[in-house]
């Protein structure tokens, strides 16, 4: 049992160590985005003159660890697969196959991962998706070919929330270096 507890005074540099602690997490937490998978148009068979519809999709985004995409579907499913299976329409899988029609995937680590309907006229028509996850410093997998950049194309694909959270974070962050400069000169005064 500790007896002789004195209570540390809350100076300008604990709060400034406080934001910074609390900055750190929240920029970890937008680092990681959720993408909606085909964006707005969703998990669907592409039309008959786009059947490359998630090639193209996956080719505009840049994937890193900690991020996840959304699948939304309807009467349809969502298989995790290996190379093989993607390519060839196999939904031979590890146990990963879904139908509730909201199916999220966290990328853990970087590689490839591959995803294809259930149906297997689904898949053989393009509904099938390859994604390269990066690691969290952008480096491509070993072997792999280098990113693609992002570009206007990729809306809808969860990356504007980090925008907004950001400027958040900086009005609140000045709000709370305001108030601990304020609480400060007033204690001084």
């Amino acid at each position: 049992m500790i007896k002789n507890m004195t209570k540390l005074p809350m100076t300008s540099s604990t709060h400034l160590s406080i934001l910074l602690i609390a900055s750190m997490s929240v920029f970890m937490v937008i680092a990681q985005n959720q993408f909606k998978v085909g964006g707005k148009e969703g998990w669907r068979v592409p039309d008959e003159n786009h059947p490359d519809f998630y090639t193209i999709w996956a080719r505009n985004l840049r994937f890193q660890i900690g991020d996840s995409i959304l699948f939304e579907y309807k009467n349809d499913s969502v298989i995790r697969v290996e190379k093989r299976g993607y390519y060839h329409c196999n939904e031979s899988s590890d146990d990963s196959a879904f139908t509730d029609g909201n199916t999220i995937f966290l990328f853990d680590k970087p590689g490839f991962f591959y995803f294809v309907s259930g149906n297997f006229d689904h898949c053989k028509e393009g509904q099938r998706l390859m994604v390269e996850v990066m690691d969290s410093h952008g480096a491509s997998f070993p072997g792999s070919p280098g990113p693609s950049p992002v570009s206007s194309a990729a809306a809808d694909s969860g990356s504007a929330y980090a925008v907004h959270l950001t400027e958040g974070l900086m009005v609140l962050s000045a709000a709370f270096i305001l108030k601990c400069g304020l609480s400060s000169s007033l204690a001084t005064a």
